[in-house]
């Protein structure tokens, strides 16, 4: 269908496979032409673009119902066993106050037990079964608080995947305070191909909204830009989220020039803003001036230009997605500091959506609890939930958060749709300026 029209273009998206077709004027009369005549079969089709067309996923058979494959598809794809998702918290701890921290009425925990650290060890091992991938998720709180007790599960986690000649993957969202170029340098030997990093603008900034002195801010700020290299190479894949609000917008991108100062230009290297808003709890967004959907997208569009412009990668081509999130996967859990199960990441530490608890002293009945459970959002299917059912765009984004649905109905506002059209005009023009570039040189 047509997401993007103006005077002189139109842009097609395949929802289901992400491929785009530009077409100017002309063009788009006679692909138009070619649709009509198909659909009410009162004219003899073009073949040769029939089939074309067909290759890209916009001709399907008419008896084809592609809601219903996809559908099918998601179904599929959260009973799969293939991989094993754990997402892990060593504490609940935390070593800043960020004033729109989502998890401020959580209590801060202390760092998990050894006993709790084998026991969970265990309970991966034993529900791992035929896997051929397990992916762990380090989360808090600050993970790195817990770094001597992620080390520890780590070595037994990767031990566990050379004796079944599986994959290991793993990945950590942190502050990245408790860096240090020996934990940098330590991060191939932990497995973590994939880091996200916070921040919240300039130095100044910063300080004020993790409540810490302006000092050690300007340290740390040092400290990523002289490392960022390392990083990136150490993992080879980055994402420095940049949690924006009407007021520290236009900061986003002195973030960016500061480690393009430093000759860090890495395709590895996802800038991206962060969206602070209500959707985890946040009373009306106090103390911030928070966007609206609508103007968030409108921020983004404009970042991803300056991205472009400053020669770094811009990630968030929308694709289509294997399932809305982990939490709807059979196969994935939320591991506290306490060994309560769950399935919500942001949710870890609360009870919103534990459904059982490791037990060190009786594994099996901790497996039989996981197998007999409902576990919390088993059953959510965005294809029959009012307000995302029959959406065209449903394929890449598969209703979002599952919380964001109640009783089958949207209850949140859909975010993805707004600028939705600019989103995927970018993106296509972006990829067909790296193609060209290539083809060039």
């Amino acid at each position: 269908m047509p997401f993007s029209e103006s005077d002189d273009m139109t842009l097609l998206l395949n929802a289901r496979n992400g491929q785009t077709l530009e077409l100017d004027m002309a063009g788009w009369a006679i692909v138009k032409r070619c649709l009509d005549s198909l659909k009410h079969g009162d004219a003899a089709p073009d073949r040769e673009l029939v089939s074309c067309l067909a290759t890209l996923g916009f001709v399907v058979p008419a008896e084809l119902d592609e809601f219903s494959d996809e559908e099918e598809r998601l179904r599929l794809n959260k009973v799969d066993k293939s991989r094993l998702f754990v997402t892990i918290a060593p504490t609940m701890a935390c070593n800043q106050h960020c004033s729109y921290c989502f998890q401020r009425s959580i209590a801060k925990t202390k760092i998990m037990s050894e006993e709790l650290q084998q026991a969970t060890v265990e309970f991966v091992r034993r529900q791992l079964g035929d896997s051929r991938q397990l992916v762990v998720q380090w989360f808090g709180g600050e993970p790195l608080i817990g770094y001597a007790a992620i080390t520890f599960m780590t070595r037994a986690f990767k031990a566990i995947c050379a004796e079944r000649g599986i994959d290991y993957y793993a990945e950590m969202l942190t502050n990245g305070v408790l860096l240090t170029p020996e934990r940098v340098a330590a991060l191939p030997e932990l497995s973590i191909k994939a880091l996200q990093i916070s921040l919240d603008g300039t130095p100044e900034t910063y300080s004020g909204r993790r409540q810490v002195p302006i000092a050690k801010a300007e340290a740390h700020y040092r400290f990523l830009a002289e490392h960022v290299q390392d990083i990136v190479d150490a993992t080879g894949s980055l994402t420095m989220r940049i949690n924006v609000d009407r007021d520290n917008i236009e900061e986003a991108k002195y973030v960016v020039r500061l480690f393009k100062s430093h000759g860090v230009v890495d395709h590895r290297i996802d800038f991206r803003l962060g969206f602070i808003n209500t959707s985890r709890g946040l009373v009306d967004c106090v103390p911030h001036d928070c966007f609206t959907n609508t103007e968030f997208a409108e921020k983004e569009l404009v970042f991803r230009r300056f991205l472009e412009a400053e020669g770094y990668m811009v990630f968030g081509m929308p694709r289509p997605k294997r399932y809305p999130c982990t939490a709807v996967v059979r196969n994935s859990f939320t591991i506290d500091p306490h060994g309560n199960l769950g399935k919500c990441i942001p949710a870890v530490g609360t009870s919103q959506s534990t459904f059982a608890r490791i037990l060190p002293d009786d594994m099996d009945r901790t497996l039989r609890d996981v197998t007999t459970a409902e576990m919390p959002y088993e059953r959510f299917n965005p294809f029959h939930s009012e307000g995302c059912g029959g959406c065209l765009m449903l394929p890449t984004c598969l209703g979002s958060c599952p919380k964001h649905h109640v009783s089958g109905r949207r209850v949140v506002a859909c975010g993805m749709r707004e600028g939705f059209g600019d989103k995927i005009t970018f993106y296509h023009r972006f990829h067909k300026r790296r193609l060209d570039g290539r083809t060039q040189v």
